[in-house]
């Protein structure tokens, strides 16, 4: 009896190693995200982000233990309408983000200055949009930062000498 209850034991503790909860700042980066962001017309693409169950099994969500390390936002399929809306500030509470992609939409707004921190970043991809300002210099700093597409938006002004 002892050694079925040390196995039960054992067993739950490796079920929840795997299936960790969302660390509660990224559960709340991830809704702010989407109260900034819609669907255009044509498109469902946050029809599977109902906030009453686990948020890694959103669409375009991807955890390793209780971190969001990749955000891809929208419908990747060719044709499809994508997003509108403005990418909010609160994307920068998500520590563990290696990648963040949106597809081509009607974002607006300027790129938040807060991605800068985001250490762990290696893909940012937000390219045919509506994005307008600057480019965050800040964006230079992320060493491990491998892609950046921020291409058939609307900003101004030169790349910064410290993101080229």
């Amino acid at each position: 009896m002892l050694r079925f209850f040390f196995f039960l034991v054992c067993l739950l503790v490796r079920f929840f190693a795997v299936f960790a909860i969302l660390d509660p700042v990224d559960f709340l980066a991830l809704q702010a995200v989407r109260k900034s962001l819609d669907d255009l017309p044509g498109s469902n693409y946050f029809g599977s982000w109902d906030f009453t169950s686990d948020p890694c099994g959103f669409a375009g969500v991807f955890c390793e233990g209780d971190k969001v390390v990749a955000l891809n936002l929208g419908d990747p399929r060719a044709g499809s309408p994508g997003l509108t809306g403005r990418i909010d500030p609160a994307i920068g509470k998500l520590s563990g983000l290696a990648e963040f992609s949106v597809v081509p939409g009607r974002i607006t707004g300027a790129l938040p200055e807060i991605l800068s921190e985001l250490q762990n970043l290696r893909f940012l991809g937000i390219s045919r949009n509506f994005l307008s300002g600057g480019i965050p210099a800040g964006l230079g700093k992320l060493r491990g930062l491998q892609t950046l597409d921020l291409s058939y938006n609307q900003f101004s002004g030169v790349a910064p000498a410290e993101v080229g």
